[in-house]
Formats: C-alpha cells, sequence, structure tokens
C-alpha cells in the first residue's frame, strides 16, 4: 500500500522567501533610489517564475537534464572569460542595458551535478578514488570563476563540497584533511593565525592518525602554509591591501579600511530601534560605499536598528532550517543533497556578508542573498527555493 504524500506544501519557507525579497526591494529602494528598485522588480518576475518552474517540473526530468546543464555552464563559464564585461574582470554578459553573471548560475547546476554524483554512492569509502569525482566537479566551475577573477564567488563553492560530503557519510576529519591544504593557506596569511592553527592540527593528527599519516598531514599543511607569503607577494596592490586591511582597517581610514570603518559605523549608529525608514545618515551623505549591494545590511542595520537587524536574521534562519528540514524529510537521495547544498550555499554567503560588514571577515564582493541589488542572484535564490519546495512537496 502506497501513500500519497504530494499535497504538501512548506508555506513556512515560502513566506519567508517573500519577506526577504521585499525588505530586500524595500532596502534598495532606500540605498539607490526608485532606478535601482525599477531595475530589480524587472528581475522578480523572473526569479518568481524561475521558482514555479522548479516547483513544478518533475525531479526526474531536472535529474535527467543534470549533465547537460552542468556542461553548458561550463561553456558559459569559459565564453565569458572572451567575451564578458567587468570593471577589471570578465563576469558578466551584457544584454542590452542589464548583465547576467553566469557564476551564478553555476552555483545551482554545480551542486546538482554534485549531488546527483553522491547520491550514487551509497556508501562512499574516504580514499582519494571516490573523491576524485566530487572533487573535479567543485574543481572545474571554481577555477574558470577565479580566472575572471572572481575569488569571493569561486570560494561559496567550497563549503557546500564539504557538508556534501558529511551529509554523504565521510568522518569530519577525513573532510578536514580533504580542506588541509585551503585552511593552511588561508592562515598562512598570517603568523599569528598559522601558528595557533598548526598547532591545534599537531595535536588532532597525532590523536587520531597513524604517525606516517599525522607527520604527512604536518607536512602537506606546511608546505601550503608556506606557500601564503609568496602569493602574498604576487597579489594585485588592492588584493594585498584588503588583506591588510581586514587586520588592521584603522591604519588607512580614509583608504582602504575606509568601507569597513563606514559600515561599522554605519551599524553602531542604529543602535536600538534605528533611524527611520528613508533616515540613514551614512548612505544618504555618501560616506556608505556599495550601500545597495555588498553593504546593504549596514544601510538596514542602520536604518532598523539592533531590532529590525534580529528580526531579519532569525527570518533568515527560519529559511535555512526549513531547507533543512526539507533534506531530512526527504527520501530522495539526490534532493536531499540538492537541499542541503542549497542551504550551505545561502549559509555562506549570509555569514560572509555580515561578517566582513562586521569586521569579523576580509571584505569580499559577496552578496545578501534575496536582499542585495542583482538580477543574477534574485533569480538563482529564487530558483533554488522552487527546487526545495518541490523536494519538500514530493519528497519520495
Amino acid at each position: 500500500m502506497t501513500t500519497n504524500r504530494t499535497n504538501r506544501f512548506d508555506l513556512v519557507l515560502l513566506s519567508c522567501t517573500l519577506l526577504l525579497i521585499v525588505v530586500g526591494l524595500l532596502a534598495i529602494y532606500s540605498t539607490a533610489g526608485s532606478r535601482y528598485l525599477f531595475r530589480q522588480l524587472i528581475f522578480l518576475p523572473v526569479g518568481i517564475a524561475a521558482m514555479l518552474a522548479l516547483f513544478f517540473i518533475p525531479r526526474r526530468l531536472i535529474y535527467g537534464l543534470t549533465e547537460p546543464l552542468y556542461f553548458l555552464t561550463l561553456l558559459l563559464l569559459l565564453a565569458v572569460l572572451f567575451l564578458g564585461t567587468g570593471p577589471g574582470a570578465r563576469r558578466w554578459f551584457q544584454l542590452g542595458s542589464f548583465a547576467f553573471q553566469p557564476s551564478e548560475v553555476a552555483k545551482i547546476t554545480t551542486i546538482l551535478m554534485l549531488a546527483k554524483y553522491l547520491s550514487y554512492k551509497k556508501e562512499p569509502q574516504p580514499n582519494f578514488t571516490t573523491l576524485v569525482g566530487p572533487a573535479l566537479i567543485i574543481l572545474i566551475p571554481f577555477l574558470l570563476i577565479v580566472v575572471e577573477p572572481d575569488l569571493s564567488t569561486a570560494l561559496c563553492f567550497i563549503p557546500p563540497f564539504a557538508t556534501l560530503l558529511y551529509w554523504q557519510g565521510f568522518r569530519p576529519l577525513h573532510i578536514l584533511v580533504i580542506f588541509l591544504p585551503f585552511l593552511s593557506f588561508a592562515a598562512g596569511f598570517s603568523l599569528y593565525l598559522w601558528i595557533p592553527f598548526f598547532i591545534t592540527l599537531g595535536v588532532i593528527v597525532f590523536i587520531r592518525m597513524r604517525l606516517f599519516r599525522a607527520i604527512t598531514t604536518l607536512a602537506t599543511s606546511s608546505f601550503f602554509g608556506l606557500l601564503s607569503p609568496i602569493v602574498l607577494s604576487m597579489l594585485k596592490d588592492y588584493q594585498r591591501a584588503r588583506l591588510l586591511n581586514f587586520f588592521a582597517p584603522w591604519l588607512d581610514p580614509h583608504g582602504m579600511g575606509w568601507n569597513i570603518i563606514q559600515s561599522q559605523i554605519a551599524i553602531g549608529s542604529g543602535r536600538i530601534l534605528g533611524k527611520g525608514f528613508l533616515q540613514g545618515t551614512q548612505k544618504r551623505l555618501g560616506f556608505l560605499p556599495n550601500h545597495h549591494t555588498d553593504f546593504i545590511f549596514s544601510a538596514i542595520a542602520e536604518e532598523t536598528g539592533l531590532l529590525g537587524s534580529l528580526i531579519l536574521l532569525i527570518i533568515i534562519v527560519i529559511l535555512l532550517r526549513r531547507i533543512l528540514i526539507a533534506a531530512y524529510n526527504s527520501r530522495d537521495q539526490n534532493g536531499a543533497l540538492i537541499a542541503v547544498g542549497f542551504a550551505t550555499i545561502l549559509g555562506y554567503q549570509t555569514f560572509v556578508n555580515i561578517g566582513m560588514l562586521l569586521g569579523l571577515l576580509p571584505v569580499t564582493g559577496i552578496t545578501l542573498p534575496f536582499i542585495s541589488y542583482g538580477g543574477s542572484s534574485l533569480v538563482t535564490c529564487c530558483a533554488m527555493i522552487g527546487l526545495v519546495l518541490n523536494i519538500y512537496s514530493r519528497p519520495e
């Protein structure tokens, strides 16, 4: 006897999505005016259409098209390197007065491809052979986006890779070893970070690994950590300034440190209840940079205060929780992995965006999902929610 479970619908997830979109539209109008609001509104029907399409299309059809969509995205990422536009980079296809960013689409198709590959591995063994396929699926779009160059977007592919491996049964220690070169390389930019990182790593590997593997792991970590100063010397001036600005923004308060300092001033000036809608002085007087894109949360915090910021974060947390519930309840392993991947990307972007505004992370070009101005980002986020609603409503 079969049970019909196709009538479920996650109204909470949809409501959170629509609330975030409305908040984003209001914030864009407050920070950038009616011109940018109108441009964002043009993409809204496209996003809603993408959400509805991925909700109603049978998942078997989506799964069947995964490989063609993935390779088509790779072709777009390759083509944008030669035909794309952008200040100092080739990231967008210019379509009249609008721009299309293929790296946003790659977030969806790469997760689809990775989830489909891992869903065939019912009992994955944590060894090199089983990791080659998943690593290549992530590595190819990662490298193509890095070449644009757009490192901040490329890094969005790393966290879902880790969470999908964990969801599929890989042990945390093995996942740590996989990402060890990246972690050691990142920590190597600061001696004060790399020394405690190396000591902590040494304790972990000598407790949990055999002697030869522990020594090999530490040697690999040391190699990539020592690469960081070399790479730092090869970075462009603005990239090196971003890193130095993260550690000491007040050393250059009128230069590279300006953005993060003004962001913190805007957030702090909002206090508990904020200054009121359209009343933010930091963005109105032009002190807050990119106030409708990367720094839009600072503008929201200035106008709505701590209370409004907390409410916004609660809505985002509820949205992420509903996506994970859809994954947990799904009997479709492929669908569950897709939902986990989407939740990771949205959560990572939120964490990095807000973290950089508070001075906890280096300033990068990561947008706040559903909130920041950007048509490609809005359509991508809506498409993710549409497929998650599909997974929730038809969990079999």
